[in-house]
């Protein structure tokens, strides 16, 4: 049976319904809480998300790509378990290093716990689309964003409490990991929990790039926000994130836009269709630009307007961060579908040459643009970081693709 329809309907579906639901509590925390709360929650979204790279350890895209069954389900099950723990550690000794205390910590700790039932999600959703039922992930996901969403603003709005509320978000995620993402993997494949060390270590060696890279490429859309923080302070940082709400979305859109097709990807590549792989990456691209394109022609008229009428007046004179935000989302995106498309390629020093330019750039250019610019250098820094990682995926991708065959898949 043909599941491709059903897949791409419902991993949309289910993407959206999740990410609305998040883009609904980061716009929902600094009307109720405040733009503080708003930039405790940056904070703890930003920190966590650094980490959970190390958790995800790059194996998704591979693990699709997998269409030889190079490793068992056991094996990226078994991985993924151990990326976690260390991931969790990881984050919690980073927040400690940068004097993070109280409620930020605490903050920081509950959303780490939430991205850790993601990201072991993750590996079982990997399961459901190499089997073709992507759209079990979708409905995993559905269920989430309804959940994670009604237990957070209950919880929020009785208590006052940004923590509590974060509890209660952690809490309805890992229930659904439980007790629907490892049944239904379950039923499609037969894997343990955990796996020989010796197994997991070789598949560790082999993503070790990808892990590095999910490091970088999180990273860098990260670095500005902790700047900001840093230079500016949490209420400053909150304005931004709340102003960043609404591009999540174009993000997300985009991601589940091209998701689906990673697996058609790999069968090209290893078809040796390189016409077909070349279409279906303009075409990926070209849907994105359009995309961006539309929803920049909207922000122009509406976007005061909705951001008023969201965050009230006080955010009128911050009205000005929404276009290079925008364009920061159309530019991250971009970068996205090259990074996937470059892992199904195998080429992995191009990935990690694209990410390293990009996070040094960033590093290295963020501050200034700041001190120069004031807020919008944070998203003028972080444009050009992730433009200059992009040419050259780009050029690797075109690179790759043109050379003889056999060269290629080295």
């Amino acid at each position: 049976m043909d599941y491709t329809k059903r897949n791409f309907f419902w991993n949309s579906f289910g993407n959206i319904i999740y990410l609305v639901s998040q883009w609904m509590i980061t716009v929902l925390v600094p009307i109720l809480g405040g733009f503080e709360d708003a930039g405790i929650l940056s904070i703890a979204m930003s920190v966590s998300a650094i980490f959970q790279t190390v958790g995800l350890f790059g194996i998704r895209s591979y693990q699709v790509s997998d269409i030889e069954g190079k490793y068992s389900d056991s094996c990226y099950m078994g991985l993924r378990f151990l990326t976690c723990g260390a991931s969790l550690l990881l984050c919690l000794f980073f927040s400690a290093c940068l004097g993070y205390r109280g409620g930020q910590f605490l903050a920081i700790l509950l959303f780490m716990l939430f991205r850790l039932s993601d990201t072991y999600s993750d590996v079982l959703h990997g399961i459901a689309q190499k089997n073709g039922r992507l759209y079990l992930g979708g409905i995993s996901f559905c269920l989430k964003g309804f959940g994670l969403l009604m237990g957070f603003l209950i919880a929020y709005f009785l208590t006052k409490s940004l923590n509590i509320g974060l509890f209660f978000m952690s809490s309805v995620s890992v229930a659904i990991t439980l007790f629907y993402d490892l049944p239904m993997a379950r039923r499609l494949s037969v894997f343990k929990l955990t796996n020989p060390i010796a197994e997991c270590t070789k598949l560790a060696l082999e993503t070790l790039p990808l892990c590095v890279y999910l490091f970088l490429s999180s990273t860098i859309v990260t670095l500005p926000k902790l700047f900001l923080e840093a230079e500016l302070g949490e209420l400053i940082l909150g304005v931004y994130s709340s102003i960043y709400a609404p591009a999540m979305l174009l993000q997300a859109a985009s991601a589940y836009l091209y998701t689906p097709f990673v697996t058609s990807f790999a069968q090209y590549w290893d078809q040796n269709d390189r016409r077909s792989f070349e279409k279906l990456l303009y075409r990926m691209l070209l849907l994105i630009l359009i995309l961006s394109l539309a929803v920049l022609i909207v922000a122009q008229f509406l976007g005061e307007w909705a951001l008023v009428l969201v965050f009230g007046e006080q955010i009128r004179d911050y009205v000005y961060l929404l276009n290079p935000i925008l364009i920061v989302s159309t530019s991250v995106s971009c970068l996205g579908l090259l990074g996937v498309v470059t892992i199904v390629l195998r080429k992995f020093k191009w990935l990690l040459g694209g990410y390293g330019a990009g996070f040094l750039l960033c590093l290295i250019l963020t501050s200034p643009a700041i001190g120069m610019f004031g807020v919008n250098g944070a998203s003028y820094s972080l444009v050009l970081s992730t433009v200059v990682s992009c040419i050259i995926l780009f050029a690797g991708c075109i690179i790759s693709l043109r050379v003889d065959r056999t060269v290629a898949a080295d």
